[in-house]
């Protein structure tokens, strides 16, 4: 079995909507144990199918559910100023239309109260071409954030893992310093795959924004 990165697996595990902490126990490249702190925002058996498909699709490991154990709680006025400063951007809005023989896809990405659009239209209608209209969409309005366009969509696709689709998006990084990294990002497909497509996209990139935070206008 090749090595288990249980660092990269609790970062990843911590990006699932719902999941404020994480711990990844294993042994000689095999995964033991996790445990995780959730709120209630989401059902334990729903969030245990999340980190099993997530671990699978992103890292090419099979898990079984009974080592996965999750503890619930509400977290009320305790966490709010600690929620504030470290938000992470979310899809706000995602639409599309058909206009003189264009598709425009529309995104809007929220980050400490602002929102930032973007649009993106082209002569295209295959299914692929959409996802990547997505996803580049998706990285524009990151930009919007960043004020440098640190990021390139590289991949983006939808494949079947465990008999669930999942969106995949791999998106190159590269900072001022030359430093160089492939996010890979996905999302669970439930009713809208687009949708979809935009939340792994979003998912890729959504930690690289918390070294730029501090830049954002007042």
């Amino acid at each position: 079995m090749d090595s288990v990165d249980f660092k990269a697996i609790q970062e990843a595990i911590l990006g699932i909507d719902g999941i404020l902490n994480v711990r990844v126990v294993g042994e000689n490249s095999e995964i033991a144990e996790i445990h995780v702190l959730s709120n209630r925002s989401k059902a334990p058996k729903l969030l245990v199918r999340d980190i099993e498909t997530l671990i699978n699709a992103r890292f090419g490991v099979e898990i079984d559910h009974r080592k996965i154990s999750i503890v619930s709680f509400d977290v009320e006025d305790s966490s709010k100023e600690k929620s504030t400063v470290f938000e992470r951007p979310v899809l706000w809005s995602i639409g599309w239309k058909k206009s003189l023989g264009n598709l425009q896809i529309q995104i809007e990405i929220k980050l400490g109260g602002k929102i930032f659009p973007s649009t993106v239209s082209e002569s295209i209608w295959n299914h692929r071409d959409r996802h990547y209209m997505i996803a580049h969409a998706v990285i524009e309005c990151m930009h919007q954030i960043t004020g440098i366009p640190f990021f390139v969509l590289r991949e983006v696709c939808v494949q079947k893992h465990g008999g669930f689709e999942v969106a995949l998006a791999l998106v190159d990084y590269r900072n001022s310093l030359k430093d160089e990294e492939i996010l890979v990002g996905t999302a669970l497909v439930k009713e809208d795959v687009y949708e979809s497509v935009a939340r792994a996209t979003l998912d890729a990139i959504n930690r690289k924004i918390f070294c730029h935070f501090s830049s954002l206008p007042d």
